[in-house]
Order: C-alpha cells, then sequence, then structure tokens
C-alpha cells in the first residue's frame, strides 16, 4: 500500500494541476492575510486575531477542487485502466490515490499555515494584537492543515465515485456556496453536519456554539471521506474502464 501511494504523489507532482492549484491555494490565503493585516488597523481584539489566522483554512476549499479534479482525471485521460492492470483490487486502488490526495493536501495545507505564521505573527505583534498563546496558534493551524487533507482526500473519493471534472467541481461549489448555507438556514443543528460547518469547525471555529468541537468534526469528516471512497471502489468495480 505504502508503494501504491508512492505512486499516487509521484502522479501529483507530475501534474501541473496539482501545482497550479496549490500555488492558487496557497497564494489567495497570503493575499487574503496581507490585505487583512494592511488595511484593517482595528484588527487587534482576540476574536479578530484567530479569525485571520485561521484564514489559513481556506486552502481546503482549493484541496476539495483538487481532489476532485485528481480523482475524476484518472477517468478523464484514461490513466485509470493502467493503475487497475497494476492494483486490480478496486478499493486499494482507490484508497491509495485518495492517500495520496490526503498527503498532498496537508503538504498545501502546512504550507499555508507556516507562511500565515511567518507573516501574521510578527505583524499582529506589531500591532499590539492580543495574540493567542502558542499552543492556542499551533491549534489554529495544525487544525487549518488537517482540513485541507482530509478535503483533498474528500474530492478525491468524490471525484472517483462521479468520473466527471466538470460536474464534480460544479457540485462541490454548489453544496458549499448553495445548498449548506440554506440546509443551515432552515434547519436548526443541520449546519455542523455540513461541508463548510465542518471546515469552518476544524480551521478555528471554536468558541461558537453551532460547530462541533475540532476533532470530532475531523471524525465526520474523515467518515464522509471513507464512505464516498467505499462507493467509489464498489462502483468502480461494477464499471467497465
Amino acid at each position: 500500500m505504502t508503494r501504491l501511494v508512492g505512486a499516487e504523489l509521484l502522479k501529483l507532482r507530475t501534474t501541473r494541476t496539482f501545482w497550479a492549484l496549490s500555488g492558487s491555494a496557497v497564494g489567495l490565503v497570503l493575499l487574503i492575510v496581507v490585505l487583512s493585516l494592511a488595511l484593517d488597523d482595528q484588527l487587534r481584539s482576540p476574536t479578530d486575531v484567530r479569525s485571520l489566522l485561521a484564514t489559513a483554512g481556506i486552502a481546503g476549499l482549493l484541496t476539495l477542487v483538487l481532489g476532485v479534479v485528481v480523482g475524476a482525471g484518472e477517468y478523464r485521460h484514461g490513466t485509470i485502466a493502467s493503475t487497475l492492470l497494476v492494483t486490480p483490487q478496486r478499493l486499494r486502488a482507490v484508497s491509495a490515490m485518495v492517500g495520496g490526495c490526503f498527503l498532498g493536501g496537508l503538504a498545501i495545507g502546512l504550507l499555508a499555515a507556516g507562511l500565515t505564521a511567518l507573516i501574521a505573527l510578527p505583524w499582529l505583534s506589531a500591532k499590539d494584537a492580543v495574540l493567542p498563546s502558542a499552543g492556542g496558534s499551533l491549534e489554529i493551524f495544525a487544525g487549518g492543515a488537517l482540513y485541507a487533507a482530509l478535503a483533498a482526500a474528500l474530492g478525491a473519493a468524490f471525484g472517483a465515485l462521479l468520473r466527471n471534472q466538470v460536474a464534480g467541481v460544479v457540485i462541490v461549489l454548489v453544496l458549499i456556496f448553495v445548498v449548506d448555507p440554506a440546509l443551515s438556514a432552515l434547519l436548526e443543528g443541520v449546519g455542523q453536519f455540513t461541508l463548510t460547518g465542518l471546515g469552518i469547525a476544524m480551521s478555528g471555529g471554536e468558541g461558537d456554539t453551532s460547530l462541533l468541537p475540532r476533532g470530532v468534526a475531523a471524525l465526520v469528516w474523515a467518515l464522509y471521506a471513507v464512505l464516498l471512497t467505499a462507493l467509489a471502489a464498489i462502483f468502480t468495480a461494477r464499471r467497465d474502464i
């Protein structure tokens, strides 16, 4: 299994899509952080500071898209045939792809979190802002990196299940920006189990009683990813490649 995941990581490293989305994710995070620090002179309260540091979690939105593109891309480019010739066991093949995307998303999340810390913490200190403790800051950044990793894994499983890159990306964006807000507004208590609610909880939303604790949110998201991975493996076994 380790070799299979290593092969998936090699695929990621040698595709332009991975580097383009990685650069976009990190660049977007840094742009928001720098603009917020430069333009907001009132950024001093603990809540504002935590929200700014949690910006690193935005990378998870793009790693989710990355996972969908990678998972469905195997079918679009026909590489799934050679993959299954090497690894006929569908669950192992899909799990390796999901695992590779998890590690790729984790790398992107850690890079975004590290650069956010490098830029934001000294700048906030110079503004005399109330910074969280070292442990609190670490939890925020680690949560954001974990969110990016789990988002990429879930995206890969969903992409492998759907097999269509464009449809997969559109559905994911509609879920996040349309369905999730609608469910949160209409059904009390459901918002904490949506992709948006889980992502906010993992990337620094504690203190909000409407959200799950970070660890529970990560577990629920992981269960979603495991379920989609199993479904993708089952449907892959039943389809003609």
